[in-house]
């Protein structure tokens, strides 16, 4: 999973892109010097994947339904062992 371990800012669109091999104390420290911030995990050490599949909450949300991570995504890209990727929206 580490090998998963970029985060790209885009700024026109208002999305990040995420890498599962990540901790959110990792992609915080990207996004701190762009301004630009998700909702992810609160607990240092937290892994994206982690979070994201067992559906852990995020820090709050004035709107209670977005505090689960899985809720936030606009897409998730699925790669398989061979190289075949999914995508689903």
């Amino acid at each position: 999973m580490t090998r998963f371990n970029e985060t790209n800012v885009d700024l026109a669109s208002g999305t990040v892109e995420v890498g599962a091999g990540l901790t959110w104390d990792q992609v915080y420290a990207v996004l701190k010097p762009t301004g630009v911030n998700v909702v992810g995990g609160r607990i240092p050490g937290v892994g994206v994947a982690g979070l994201t599949l067992g559906g852990g909450e995020c820090l709050p949300s004035s709107e209670s339904w977005k505090s689960y991570a899985i809720r936030l995504f606009i897409q998730v890209k699925s790669v398989w062992t061979h190289g075949r990727q999914c995508c689903w929206i």
